[in-house]
């Protein structure tokens, strides 16, 4: 399918110029003469592009439009044309969603640069809107505790407010749900939600995720890219494990915040962009600056506000319901019969101090719906826990003696440390301030054998 541009412009002789530029290129041309004809013409077309003029007759200006489609929630990817005169008013009318400007008379060779860039930029909105959609299914922040009550009352109060939120907790805890409970209910829910895992990305390559770069701006680029802020233009932009990210790339954010504006990785112009930013992390970000790995003017513009998302161990009410919650909805996803979970279990996952916190219960609980039958029993659920989570005895009962009590304990919580140090022995030692030697004895007393 041919993409959709419309030409929309006050001037007959303008709009004839871009067409005959464009007739050789392969899109589907509409026109319009006027702001109303404009809108019903983006009602009915839907188009991937809009050329749009700043000024039509003396007295209007697009800008009004541009406000009403942001209303209506009709958001086609806009590059507005306008005289040298009126170049500030085609900047503003960024801020009011438009993607880029061109200034009148337009050169063939530079309409379709901006035109293939601008459909590219579509292309990806439209994807990523798409994607963003069938995820938003299924994600909330679960518990009846009065800590998960606390976090929902948190999402909700600043969701509100157009500011930068930083999310901190341990590995698992749900981070990531909390990020995408802030955007569903904040004004710009209706706008892209881009998420960059800042951990997943090499060091060498996360300038050029988040800010683009030219084409040949270093070996591999073989075509321009647009980066993921840009993506987000209008929308939130969630840095995950912000921790990890380069003082570099470090400093190039911060740039970012206090400008609004990007250059991409071989570029030397600059592009506004508009996004909120809401970051997270599972490291001790104080701790970080004072080892001079964070920058503190960085943390002080993302630690506007900040949300502490409590480990599952100190939620441990909310275990019934958030595992009956994911086999609800695994049992969906897999197309499976709805599964009863045995009250025995639930008491079992209960007792579990859970290192992995939520994310290790809903991979529980995704074996449970797979290799199940219609109910989910107390036997098949001890079968499944890893040895990191061997359960905690009852209060009434006295399954272990004290000795396999304690040794089960210490085993969990070094585990744990070396998970939290990623296996450094070295590391994890410090932690628990002990002699690295005396560590590897515990190690191999406990069975505790380091991952492949």
């Amino acid at each position: 399918m041919k993409p959709k541009i419309l030409i929309a412009d006050d001037h007959k002789a303008t709009r004839q110029s871009i067409r005959m530029i464009l007739s050789t290129e392969p899109y589907e041309l509409i026109e319009a003469s006027d702001l109303e004809e404009t809108h019903r013409a983006i009602q009915a077309n839907d188009p991937d592009l809009v050329l749009l003029d700043i000024h039509f007759g003396e007295k209007k200006t697009s800008l009004s439009l541009l406000k009403r489609l942001a209303e209506e929630q009709l958001e086609p990817t806009i590059i507005m044309l306008s005289g040298a005169a009126s170049a500030r008013e085609a900047a503003e009318a960024i801020k009011y969603g438009a993607h880029d400007y061109l200034e009148k008379p337009v050169s063939a060779d530079r309409l379709k640069v901006t035109i293939s860039k601008g459909l590219e930029y579509s292309l990806l909105k439209r994807h990523l809107l798409q994607a963003t959609s069938q995820s938003n299914q299924q994600r909330e922040f679960v518990g009846r505790s009065e800590r998960a009550a606390k976090v929902r009352r948190q999402i909700t109060r600043f969701a509100a407010k157009n500011i930068t939120v930083l999310i901190t907790g341990e590995t698992g805890t749900g981070k990531d749900i909390v990020a995408h409970g802030i955007w569903q209910a904040s004004e710009r829910k209706h706008r892209p939600f881009v998420a960059v895992n800042c951990a997943a990305i090499p060091e060498n390559l996360i300038e050029s995720e988040l800010f683009g770069h030219k084409r040949g701006a270093f070996t591999g680029a073989h075509a321009d890219q647009i980066g993921k802020i840009v993506m987000a233009h209008q929308g939130t932009l969630f840095l995950d494990e912000i921790g990890e990210l380069s003082l570099g790339a470090q400093t190039k954010l911060l740039r970012f915040i206090e400008t609004g504006e990007i250059q991409r990785v071989g570029a030397t112009e600059l592009q506004k962009v508009d996004v909120r930013i809401i970051a997270a992390t599972s490291r001790d970000l104080e701790k970080e600056m004072a080892q001079n790995h964070f920058r503190s003017d960085l943390f002080y513009r993302l630690n506007v506000v900040n949300i502490q998302v409590p480990p599952l161990r100190e939620r441990a009410e909310d275990i019934p319901l958030l595992f009956t919650f994911f086999v609800r909805n695994l049992c969906r996803k897999y197309e499976e019969p709805e599964k009863l979970v045995d009250p025995e279990a639930l008491a079992l996952l209960s007792r579990c101090p859970w290192p992995g916190n939520v994310r290790e219960l809903r991979n529980i609980a995704e074996k449970a719906v797979v290799m199940s039958g219609h109910r989910i029993l107390a036997e098949h659920v001890e079968e499944w826990l890893p040895r990191v989570s061997t359960p905690l005895p009852s209060k009434g009962g006295l399954s272990l003696s004290l000795k396999e009590f304690k040794t089960n304990v210490e085993r969990d919580y070094i585990i744990s440390v070396l998970r939290k140090a990623e296996w450094s022995v070295t590391e994890a030692a410090k932690l628990l301030a002990i002699d690295r030697t005396y560590l590897h004895q515990k190690m191999t007393h406990l069975g505790i054998d380091r991952p492949d």
